[in-house]
């Protein structure tokens, strides 16, 4: 192979492969330093933490970096589920190309929880529960019994959407599957998708009538769903942060779980009809399948523009601890 001598952060010589050198530092500076060290490792099989961190030294333009600084960019690409260490070696655990879509510079650049208490198995569980969270549970589960009693149901699902589930206000719930909940976040400005599982709420939806499969006919009864979220939190515009903390409660105490693996997710837009396919990233291994005829006014997110989407799911909540605890569980903390 040609080789290349380069100076280091501290004027030491290392051998760079000069044509992945050039094609790392295009990485970075597209998307992130992140993926050019993802891209590194799988290359390069396996990788010791020294190395990485004299390269990432180097695509920083020889600025001296703390090794923590590298180490947490480490330790995110292991939550994520693309890389794995083992002592002080790293291995990648997909291709690169495969979860592109998950490293867009835009987020480079900002460094980036009665009757319903009975449904979700609380009580048996013989839990520590804030009576908080146990009462808005009970009156969110209460509306949507008696939402699904009249007939709107798209307003009762959207109302479980953004309390039981963690999606913001403009967020959508794609796909349930089993115990399995897809969502698209549009957080980050790029097609991005999250996934998170519950035995309990996948029980309480069928206890309520619903079905398996595509579920975006929720956003048809978003408005209304709005103004009794506001109702039920009373908090003015703290409301909607107030919903979503329900599920950060019902994550607390286990009832709602992240998920190790990464998957794809396939959605197609045929005229009226929306094909969605989700598949194991690491096994290939079809998930699920669905199909429907659409017949609302426009499409949500991400087809609203867009014909055919191709993304990668990722099975933890990309939300820092501290925030995660200061913002949201401390809600419900006993």
């Amino acid at each position: 192979m040609i080789q290349n001598k380069s100076m280091n952060y501290v004027g030491e010589e290392i051998d760079v492969y000069k044509d992945l050198i050039r094609k790392l530092k295009k990485l970075a500076d597209k998307y992130s330093i992140q993926y050019a060290l993802l891209w590194y490792i799988y290359l390069r099989k396996d990788v010791k933490f020294g190395e990485l961190y004299k390269l990432y030294n180097y695509l920083s333009n020889n600025s001296v970096v703390r090794e923590a600084t590298v180490r947490k960019q480490l330790q995110q690409l292991e939550r994520k589920g693309l890389v794995r260490r083992y002592e002080d070696k790293y291995v990648a655990l997909v291709d690169p190309k495969d979860v592109e879509d998950l490293f867009d510079r835009d987020r480079s650049k900002v460094g980036r929880i009665g009757a319903a208490i009975r449904h979700l198995r609380i009580e048996q569980k013989n839990l520590k529960v804030s009576p908080g969270l146990v009462y808005y549970t009970k009156q969110v589960i209460e509306a949507a019994k008696e939402l699904v009693r009249k007939g709107r149901r798209s307003v009762a699902l959207d109302l479980l959407t953004h309390t039981l589930l963690p999606l913001r206000e403009n967020e959508i719930l794609w796909l349930w599957h089993g115990d399995l909940f897809v969502y698209y976040t549009s957080k980050t400005g790029a097609a991005r998708f999250r996934a998170i599982k519950s035995e309990e709420i996948s029980k309480l939806l069928r206890k309520l009538g619903f079905s398996e499969g595509i579920m975006i006919f929720h956003v048809l009864g978003h408005n209304e769903a709005s103004r009794i979220i506001h109702k039920l939190f009373q908090r003015g515009p703290y409301s909607w942060p107030w919903a979503r903390s329900v599920s950060y409660g019902l994550k607390q105490i286990g009832l709602l779980q992240e998920i190790d693996d990464l998957y794809k997710i396939q959605l197609k837009r045929m005229d009226n009809r929306i094909e969605l396919t989700l598949w194991n990233l690491y096994t290939k291994e079809l998930i699920a399948s669905y199909s429907i005829d659409w017949s609302g006014k426009e499409l949500p997110e991400p087809l609203k523009d867009r014909s055919y989407v191709v993304a990668t799911v990722l099975g933890r909540q990309h939300v820092k601890q501290e925030i995660e605890v200061d913002s949201y569980f401390s809600k419900w903390s006993m």
